[in-house]
């Protein structure tokens, strides 16, 4: 029965990659070096900023003692900013779109919060997404904003037939 079977040299050398367990790349066997760095791009895209061989962290507010947030805007440019917050009026995530009026210049948005969660520990994301007319798409996600608090706010990137529908056909708020 084995006598039948005729191996050849590249069908017995795809039998032996396939049977790796992942130990042997096809960069070793080529004789590529890996890189030792690490693509922490999609980390940055996200609003972390990471230290050569440190845990990622947001970027951290100016420390004069006055709470604020950093909105971060992203897009063709980057643009950060730093906004002081009232000690005794609370600011949603709603009030700072309209106020900063993101939604006329950019529609939809899609908003990370990056909250700091103390010290050594890496900080909670908290996800939104907000409409045309500056609201959350969801009650839940409007979220009030804490001193420390990174915004990172990008356009929605949705098709135009994807916001045509959801313009006109969508219930919600």
């Amino acid at each position: 029965m084995f006598a039948s079977l005729r191996f050849t040299v590249p069908g017995f050398l795809c039998v032996l990659l396939a049977s790796q367990t992942g130990c042997v790349t096809l960069s070793a066997l080529m004789g590529q070096k890996r890189s030792p760095t690490l693509d922490t791009t999609l980390l940055e895209m996200q609003g972390y900023s990471v230290p050569p061989g440190g845990m990622p962290s947001p970027v951290a507010p100016p420390n004069n003692g006055q709470p604020r947030v950093i909105l971060e805007i992203r897009g063709d440019e980057r643009h950060i900013e730093s906004i002081p917050l009232v000690a005794d009026q609370p600011l949603f995530l709603e009030d700072l779109v309209q106020q900063a009026k993101l939604h006329e210049h950019f529609g939809n948005l899609n908003i990370s919060i990056m909250r700091p969660n103390g010290p050594g520990q890496p900080p909670v994301r908290l996800d939104a997404c907000t409409n045309s007319k500056g609201r959350a798409t969801s009650v839940g996600h409007n979220y009030a904003l804490r001193n420390g608090d990174h915004l990172i706010v990008l356009s929605d990137e949705r098709s135009s037939l994807e916001k045509y529908i959801e313009k006109h056909f969508s219930t919600g708020r």
